[in-house]
C-alpha cells in the first residue's frame, strides 16, 4: 500500500523563516500563525507586534488581489483606511506591501504594515504575509523598528 506523507513534492507546506527581533522583545504564540512576535512587557500602550502567516491559493496572487483583500480587511473595521500599493525587493525575493489603519475599542487607532511574498509551487501559490502592528500615536518610536524587523525576514535561510 502507498504511503502519502507531509510535507511532500505535492504538497511541500510552509518555508523555514527566520527574523531578527530587537532586545526586550519576544516570541509568543498565537493561532494560525508561523511566528508571532511582540515586544514585551508592555503595559501602558499597546505593544508593538508582528506576525508571519502562510496560506496558498490556487491560481495567481499579485498586488491587485493584495489591494482588494487588504480594502476588505479595512472595510470590516472601524475607520478602516488603506494605503498605496507598495513594493520591495529583500534578497532576491520580492515584497509587496500595503499599510492598513483602524480604530480598535481599546487601544485606539493601530496601524499596520502588511508585507506579502508568492511562490508557484505546482498549480498553487504559496504566500507568506508579514503583519507588523503598533498605536498610530506611536509611530515615530515604533515603525523604524517594525520596518527593520519586516526588513530582516529572510525565507528559507
Amino acid at each position: 500500500m502507498p504511503t502519502v506523507t507531509y510535507p511532500s513534492d505535492v504538497v511541500p507546506g510552509p518555508p523555514r523563516i527566520a527574523l531578527e527581533i530587537p532586545e526586550g522583545w519576544e516570541q509568543v504564540w498565537t493561532p494560525e500563525t508561523l511566528v508571532a512576535v511582540r515586544e514585551a512587557g508592555v503595559t501602558d500602550h499597546f505593544a508593538p507586534n508582528a506576525v508571519v502567516r502562510f496560506f496558498q491559493r490556487v491560481g495567481t496572487f499579485g498586488p491587485d488581489d493584495i489591494e482588494r483583500e487588504m480594502r476588505e480587511y479595512a472595510g470590516r473595521q472601524r475607520d478602516g483606511e488603506v494605503g498605496p500599493v507598495k513594493s520591495q525587493t529583500i534578497e532576491g525575493r520580492e515584497w509587496i506591501g500595503i499599510d492598513v489603519a483602524f480604530v480598535d475599542e481599546q487601544a485606539g487607532t493601530i496601524a499596520q504594515l502588511h508585507w506579502f511574498t508568492a511562490q508557484q509551487q505546482n498549480d498553487v501559490v504559496d504566500v507568506l504575509q508579514a503583519t507588523a502592528s503598533f498605536a498610530a500615536s506611536r509611530k515615530e518610536s515604533d515603525y523604524p523598528v517594525l520596518d527593520a524587523l519586516v526588513d530582516s525576514i529572510r525565507v528559507n535561510p
